[in-house]
């Protein structure tokens, strides 16, 4: 699990788990198994996401991490890098994500999968660069765009794509999301 470099993340993600766990392994595993069993409560229609807002996004993430952070469905409030990748400032996350929030609430229909991938990638790079969780940001996000695409008529078959090619391309959508937007159009196909 790759962390975010703005000190010793593990320290704090392991002070903070609402399990008592100490060991770095073992609370990755007892993460990865909530998240699985809350993502399922989605996939069988136990959880649904009610609109696509940011109130929905933060309760998205509080769902899926809620028995393992005592921070989950919060904004973050410290500053995020990964790499070479500077996420947006926590100051700015409100602002930044009602922008695009508020782009997303204008959309109409995405009549081909080619503009549907188009407006995926876009919203899918656009919401990664705001960062707004501590930690769970690529799974929330994930599901918040696969639940999205269903809206628009499409479902977007994530896990038969190549997860280190997907990495990649989110890695270049910082700057061009043409990789991305291929990606999205090679794993997405109509609703039947």
């Amino acid at each position: 699990m790759e962390k975010y470099n703005f000190g010793s993340d593990e320290s704090y993600l392991l002070q903070h788990n609402l399990l008592g766990i100490d060991d770095l392994s073992e609370f990755q595993l007892a993460e990865q198994y909530v998240f699985t069993v809350r993502a399922l409560q989605i996939a069988q229609g136990v959880y649904k996401i009610r609109d696509f807002k940011m109130d929905d996004l933060c309760a998205l993430h509080k769902h899926l991490f809620q028995d393992i952070y005592s921070f989950a469905g919060e904004v973050r409030s410290v500053q995020l890098t990964k790499g070479n990748t500077r996420f947006c400032q926590f100051q700015y996350i409100d602002s930044y994500g009602a922008s695009i929030i508020g782009e997303l609430a204008l959309e109409k229909d995405w009549n081909t999968i080619e503009f549907a991938s188009e407006k995926l990638a876009y919203y899918k790079s656009e919401l990664n660069m705001l960062h707004p969780f501590r930690e769970g940001n690529g799974r929330t996000l994930r599901i918040f765009i696969r639940e999205l695409e269903k809206t628009k008529g499409y479902d977007w078959d994530f896990e038969k794509m190549d997860k280190e090619d997907y990495m990649n391309a989110m890695i270049r959508a910082t700057s061009d999301s043409t990789e991305l937007k291929r990606i999205f159009l090679n794993t997405l196909h109509l609703q039947t």
